[in-house]
């Protein structure tokens, strides 16, 4: 079974919706954030791949466990932007609401970096509860996409494409 990225934001909203949430509360809320987007990704892609009535096989497994962080976030850097970067498949359409969850799923990688890494960093309940509501916006943006443009950043995700 996979994590369920709507508990993780539940959680995450209860770290930061505390009546005096620590700063500990506060990273663990964007960690949690994040961490709700990067499942959400692993389950889109193991479903899409091996089926969602197969969650407890080897083989969804096997594919769930394929992606990284470092290759999520190489992705969505480069899709971030109004024009994607070099990718291995271009659509005529283009990306259209995948562009806005790669731009939040990228920076909500940044914000879990510096609150689990930078120990001078400091939160306000305020900024960390905006970006609980934008992990839950991005994976909307996912959803509300068209199948091309899940399918094609799914399968850019789980392969790379070879240079030679």
């Amino acid at each position: 079974m996979s994590l369920a990225p709507d508990e993780l934001l539940i959680h995450a909203d209860g770290l930061a919706g505390n009546a005096s949430p620590t700063q500990i509360d506060l990273r663990r809320a964007l960690s949690a954030a994040y961490y709700a987007v990067f499942h959400f990704c692993l389950t889109a892609a193991a479903d899409m791949v091996v089926g969602a009535t197969s969650r407890a096989t080897p083989e969804y497994l096997l594919v769930y466990r394929s992606i990284d962080h470092t290759r999520l976030r190489g992705l969505c850097d480069q899709l971030r932007g109004t024009k994607p970067g070099d990718v291995p498949i271009k659509l005529s359409g283009g990306f259209g609401d995948i562009s806005q969850f790669a731009r939040v799923t990228y920076n909500l990688y940044e914000l879990r970096i510096k609150a689990d890494y930078d120990p001078g960093a400091t939160y306000s309940p305020s900024e960390v509860r905006l970006a609980v509501s934008e992990a839950r916006q991005a994976m909307e943006w996912f959803a509300s996409s068209t199948p091309e443009q899940k399918r094609v950043f799914l399968t850019m995700l789980m392969f790379r494409a070879r240079k030679d």
